[in-house]
């Protein structure tokens, strides 16, 4: 009995959560941003197509019926570095984006 107990809490949780996000869309995606820039500079931007995943389904589950969120921001979180290298060609891309091959 242990584990139902523990699956109802975490759906309870989880309700409580999305309650929350309804109520508070702006705090959400702010606070969601600030995790997502956080994330992409620890991993050196590893985990990008993951992180703009999670940033879209956060806009969804945060937006109100009727009300536009305008054009999705996904993958502009954090601020924008320039690289100063000589050999850069130009935008990273993810490997099987590239077109070099």
């Amino acid at each position: 009995m242990p584990l139902i107990r523990r699956v109802a809490t975490l759906g309870a949780a989880v309700a409580a959560a999305r309650q929350y996000a309804r109520q508070n869309p702006d705090k959400v995606n702010r606070y969601a941003d600030q995790a997502a820039s956080f994330i992409d500079q620890r991993t050196n931007g590893r985990f990008r197509k993951q992180l703009d995943g999670v940033l879209r389904q956060v806009r969804k589950e945060t937006s109100v019926p009727g009300r536009s969120t305008g054009p999705s921001q996904a993958g502009q979180y954090g601020p924008q570095q320039t690289r100063n290298d000589p050999y850069d060609s130009g935008p990273r891309r993810y490997p099987s984006e590239r077109t070099d091959r």
